[in-house]
């Protein structure tokens, strides 16, 4: 039995202005993203409504008053006098001014009880004119299809599946629900209301498709219809329905921000957009906070909340278990003046051979060409991945060492000039203070107790930045490698793991080594008294590298493709690609129908725990089999779909699963195999979403 599909409709108008619904979408400071609701007014604001009986047209606003007065202005004034049908469109024009001067901008279409509301009949006819005849020949469709082709961003491939669902089971009201959403998606939200008010009138419990009740999904879309007609308060009413039935209901949250906005209520725009912009829900209080409150200082202080940009901590999304440990080399430091000469040279030689690696690991973090490397949904994980390692620092588990390292490191720049300071009056007074005809051993000895008091003071400011920058270089690469570890191709994860080496040892070859050369700047005596200096070899231990893919150099990883020609209905190429913790399940399905394609089908599959907790798992399956005569045996097969999670305590996780299988022989006996296995993957809800509804 089929789990039927929730056909959960949502306004782009705003969604796309903030990429995606996903635990790690980054926040900007509330005032300013007002400022940028407010501004989308303008575009968001406007009805979609098409012409049932032209297809080809896409949504407009037609019923704005205002640009229908301009045209039947315009209209009139190219008619004659005595034309027939000049009465009737100056009396026309006479109601509009008049709705005009009320403050109308616009025109509502009648719905439901209203008088000339559209009959359900009337609804169901201009579907199908919009689907047109190929439309009609659907048949046999499966909730799985109807995903499909919403994921394909294709409305009126699923539009003609849902019709042809609903001529099968005329008094199935859930696919009346689903059909009312994609009316809407169409630019038929009248039709959606007619649609839903039939569904209505069915009466019944509607099921509750991966767990969400079917109640929530009916009130989104009817919520979503009446944007489209631009009813923006009677939008609310039920969306506001549906967040009290399932507060979780990112869809029904976006569609009530745009409700709002639209109806001038923009700081409670605001607030619904933030909050359906995290799939899950949770308080933004809990959130990290992404800027610094000094600019140009590292460490200091955080921006008050208000003020800042915030994200949820990566682990809400990330697999953080493979981190890589990475321990810098402590660099050896001058005991007196004589070893500081000897070593100074050769910490600047360390500084001009760091720069040169640094710039080796930079070229080698940008080689790869992610465009070619990366699918689309990839590319969105691996920016999710990547803005999560530029914001590193602000985690839990880097931010204390962070800001002890570069405290360590601004104490040490404060201090030095003090004590640079009083080594050179000490130097000045006792040299001024020497009889005439003082030898140079009288002059060395003045210059090494100075130089000795300096290095003895400033030493524990260099020693101590060295060891916070250490603990910070550690704690910083262990979570940024655990993060990288979350990429699917080996040659995009060796780049951002050189990325992350070069950020380490950008740490060494700066501040540290930088420590070094000021504690090891003091008076080189040997051209004017003759002195040996003392071989000091530095003695660096190797620095360590990131080169060791933690998942072997190797995705696991299986691609499935395949190219189904039709002249029914078109819809886009779908490409699905998904990824968590080096493992790699590539599925690609490119089609043209949806149709009648028997390897592509529906399925649910349902597993309950000895413990009461339950998955539900919906969505779309591909079974390929290898031609007869061919020189292996076998077949493959792929299934993926949206998941949902529930115990004792309600809805625990939601998201996107993956699972592959299969078995490849090596001849006529399928049983002597050479790979036979089952890989499977869930993708946590953010990572879903993010795939799903990012543009």
């Amino acid at each position: 039995m089929l789990i039927p599909i929730a056909a959960l409709c949502v306004s782009s108008s705003l969604a796309g202005s903030w990429v995606s619904l996903s635990d790690q979408t980054i926040l900007g400071p509330e005032t300013e993203m007002r400022a940028q609701v407010a501004k989308l007014a303008s575009e968001a604001c406007r009805p979609a409504v098409r012409d049932a009986r032209t297809p080809g047209l896409a949504p407009t606003g037609g019923l704005n008053v205002d640009e229908t007065i301009k045209t039947l202005e315009r209209t009139l004034a190219t008619m004659k006098p005595g034309d027939p049908a000049r009465e009737g469109l100056e009396f026309t024009l006479k109601m509009l001014r008049e709705e005009q001067a009320k403050g109308t901008k616009v025109l509502p279409l009648p719905v439901r009880r209203e008088a000339g509301a559209m009959p359900f009949e009337t609804a169901i006819k201009n579907a199908e004119a919009l689907v047109g005849a190929p439309g009609k020949q659907a048949t046999n469709a499966t909730s799985a299809d109807v995903a499909a082709t919403l994921a394909a961003n294709s409305p009126r491939a699923a539009l003609a599946l849902l019709l042809a669902r609903h001529r099968s089971q005329p008094k199935d009201a859930m696919t009346l629900v689903n059909l009312g959403g994609v009316l809407t998606l169409a630019g038929l939200p009248r039709e959606a209301i007619a649609v839903l008010d039939r569904a209505d009138e069915l009466g019944g419990t509607l099921p509750s498709p991966a767990g969400v009740p079917g109640r929530a999904i009916a009130l989104t879309n009817r919520g979503h219809a009446f944007l489209g007609l631009g009813r923006w308060s009677e939008a609310q009413t039920p969306l506001k329905a549906a967040l009290s039935i399932t507060p979780d209901l990112s869809e029904a949250r976006m569609n009530l921000s745009k409700a709002l906005l639209c109806a001038g209520d923009v700081a409670g725009a605001t607030r619904e957009l933030r909050a359906a912009l995290r799939r899950t829900v949770a308080p933004e209080s809990s959130d990290l906070i992404l800027t610094e409150d000094t600019p140009g200082t590292h460490g200091d202080a955080l921006k008050p909340r208000e003020q800042a940009s915030t994200r949820r901590a990566a682990s809400t999304l990330f697999d953080m278990s493979r981190g890589a440990t990475f321990d810098l080399p402590q660099l050896k430091l001058p005991k007196n003046r004589q070893e500081a000469v000897a070593l100074h040279g050769q910490y600047l030689g360390l500084e001009r051979e760091g720069n040169g690696l640094l710039r080796a690991l930079s070229a080698r973090a940008a080689a790869p060409n992610l465009s070619q490397l990366l699918d689309a949904g990839e590319l969105r994980w691996y920016k999710l991945v990547r803005s999560a390692i530029n914001t590193s620092v602000f985690e839990p588990a880097v931010w204390p060492a962070y800001q002890a390292a570069y405290r360590a490191h601004y104490d040490m720049m404060n201090a030095r000039p003090a004590l640079t300071n009083a080594r050179n009056e000490e130097i000045e007074r006792k040299i001024n203070a020497l009889p005439s005809g003082a030898t140079c051993e009288m002059r060395k000895q003045v210059y090494d107790t100075a130089e000795q008091a300096y290095m003895d003071a400033f030493r524990p400011y260099v020693k101590g930045q060295e060891q916070a920058m250490a603990r910070f270089v550690s704690a910083r690469v262990k979570f940024e490698t655990a993060l990288a570890a979350n990429l699917p191709d080996p040659q995009v994860r060796a780049a951002l793991r050189a990325s992350i080496e070069a950020s380490a040892k950008a740490s060494f070859y700066g501040p540290v080594v930088y420590g070094a050369i000021l504690l090891s700047d003091v008076s080189d005596l040997s051209l004017t008294c003759g002195a040996t200096q003392p071989n000091v070899p530095l003695d660096l231990a190797a620095l360590p590298n990131l080169d060791a893919d933690p998942c072997g150099g190797v995705p696991s990883s299986v691609k499935l493709k395949s190219k189904v020609p039709s002249p029914a209905l078109k819809a886009s190429g779908l490409g699905l690609s998904f990824s968590v913790s080096c493992k790699k399940i590539d599925i690609e399905l490119s089609t043209s129908s949806l149709l009648d394609v028997k390897w592509l089908g529906g399925f649910a599959s349902a597993s309950l725990d000895w413990n009461g907790d339950a998955t539900f798992f919906t969505g779309v399956k591909a079974e390929l089999k290898l031609p007869s005569g061919a020189p292996v045996t076998g077949g493959v097969g792929a299934k993926e779909g949206i998941y949902v999670k529930f115990g004792k305590d309600g809805i625990q996780d939601a998201g996107m699963r993956v699972e592959l299988k299969g078995s490849i022989g090596a001849g006529p006996d399928a049983v002597a195999g050479s790979w036979d296995g089952k890989i499977e993957q869930e993708f946590g809800v953010a990572a879903a979403a993010a795939y799903w509804r990012e543009r």
